[in-house]
C-alpha cells in the first residue's frame, strides 16, 4: 500500500485526499506546504521559462487546495480530523495520535481511505477490500442515518447479524416501523420467493416517530438506504428496490418511503457550480445523500442519540470500535510503506 505521486491531472478533491494521505503516512502526522510547494515545481505542468508564470502557478495551486481544505473544515466542523497550522504552514492531524481521535473522525478517514481501495487514483499495492472491511460502512452507515433522521434505525443488508431470511428480516422491520403490513409468504409472487434476495437492495431502514402516541399513518419520517463502498455505486438506486417492495411484498403499502445513499467519496470538479449541480442530479437519482463530508457528523448526532436516548433502536453500536481498529491499523500499514 504504497502513495502514489502527486495525482497532477486529477480533480482538486482528489489532490487534497492525497495531502491529507500524506500527512497520515508522516508517524509526526504532518506534512509542510514547503515539501509540497518543491514537489510541484518539479511537476512538467507547472515548469515554465517564464519564473514569475510557474512560481504563480504553484501558489496558485497551494491556494487552491488550502480553500478545499477550509471548505472541507466548515462543513464538517469538529468531524474534520486535520488542521493547517497557520505558524509553521503544515496540514497536521488535529491530534498527536490516531487513538486520540473522537470516532466520527475515524469515519472521515474510513472515507478517506475506501474512497481510493478500488481502481485507485492514489495507492499501488492495494489488495482488494474484504467483505469485513465493506461492512464498516454499513455500521456507520446505520449509525449516521439514526442521527440524520433522529430516530430509529437497524441494519437491514445482507450478511445481518442474525442470519435471518429476507422475508423473516422483512416482517421484523415492518413491525417495527409500525406502519404498512406484510403479505403472508403464500400470497407473494412466486417467482419474486424464487429469486435470491438477501436484502433486496436495502441495507439500512431509518425512521422517526414524529408523535410516538399517534398511531395512525403518515405520523412517521421513513427512509430506506443503500450503502455502497464501491466505484460502482452509481448503479445502487433504491427507488426501483423500494417499488418492488411496496408493489409486491406488502398487503398494506407504507404511506411514503424516502430513498437514500451513504458512500464514502467525496464529489468532485475544480469548478464548484458544477460540482453543486452534479450533486442536485444526483440527489434528484438517490434522494438523500450521506457522502463523506455528511457521514462524520451524521454519525457523531448518532452516537449522540445512542448514549442519550436508550429507548430507540439503533443497531451496530457494539461493534464501531471496529471502525477505528481498521483507521488505525491501515494508517500503520501506509507509514510502514512511507519509511
Amino acid at each position: 500500500m504504497q502513495l502514489l505521486p502527486y495525482p497532477e491531472s486529477h480533480h482538486i478533491q482528489v489532490k487534497l485526499d492525497w495531502l491529507e494521505l500524506s500527512c497520515l503516512s508522516n508517524i509526526y502526522f504532518t506534512v509542510r506546504i514547503s515539501e509540497l510547494r518543491n514537489i510541484l515545481e518539479n511537476l512538467d505542468s507547472f515548469t515554465s521559462s517564464d519564473i514569475g508564470e510557474e512560481d504563480a502557478e504553484v501558489e496558485n495551486e497551494i491556494q487552491r487546495l488550502l480553500e478545499q481544505y477550509q471548505q472541507r473544515k466548515d462543513i464538517l466542523g469538529e468531524s474534520y480530523p486535520f488542521v493547517f497550522n497557520e505558524e509553521t504552514l503544515c496540514l497536521e492531524l488535529i491530534e498527536g495520535t490516531l487513538e486520540q481521535l473522537t470516532v466520527d473522525q475515524h469515519i472521515y478517514l474510513y472515507c478517506l481511505y475506501f474512497s481510493h481501495m478500488s481502481a485507485s487514483r492514489l495507492f499501488s499495492g492495494l489488495e482488494s477490500p474484504t467483505n469485513q472491511q465493506r461492512d464498516l460502512l454499513q455500521i456507520a452507515a446505520t449509525i449516521a442515518l439514526a442521527g440524520y433522521v433522529q430516530g430509529h434505525s437497524i441494519s437491514f443488508g445482507w450478511p445481518r447479524p442474525d442470519s435471518s431470511r429476507f422475508y423473516d428480516a422483512l416482517t421484523r422491520a415492518i413491525d417495527l416501523i409500525g406502519e404498512g403490513r406484510v403479505k403472508s409468504l403464500a400470497d407473494v409472487n412466486r417467482y419474486l420467493q424464487s429469486r435470491p434476495h438477501k436484502d433486496a437492495g436495502i441495507d439500512v431502514i431509518a425512521w422517526k416517530d414524529n408523535n410516538p402516541r399517534d398511531m395512525f399513518p403518515g405520523n412517521k419520517l421513513i427512509y430506506f438506504a443503500q450503502v455502497a463502498s464501491g466505484n460502482d455505486w452509481r448503479s445502487k438506486a433504491v427507488k426501483e428496490d423500494i417499488t418492488v417492495i411496496q408493489n409486491h411484498w406488502l398487503s398494506q403499502r407504507i404511506y411514503r418511503i424516502i430513498d437514500a445513499i451513504v458512500i464514502p467519496f467525496d464529489f468532485e470538479s475544480d469548478d464548484e457550480s458544477i460540482k453543486k449541480d452534479h450533486i442536485s442530479l444526483i440527489a434528484e437519482e438517490f434522494g438523500a445523500v450521506l457522502h463523506r463530508l455528511r457521514l462524520p457528523t451524521c454519525f457523531k448526532r448518532g452516537l449522540e442519540l445512542l448514549v442519550s436516548n436508550p429507548e430507540l433502536l439503533i443497531e451496530r453500536g457494539n461493534e464501531i470500535n471496529n471502525i477505528s481498529q481498521y483507521v488505525i491499523s491501515t494508517t500503520a500499514t501506509l507509514q510502514q510503506e512511507a519509511a
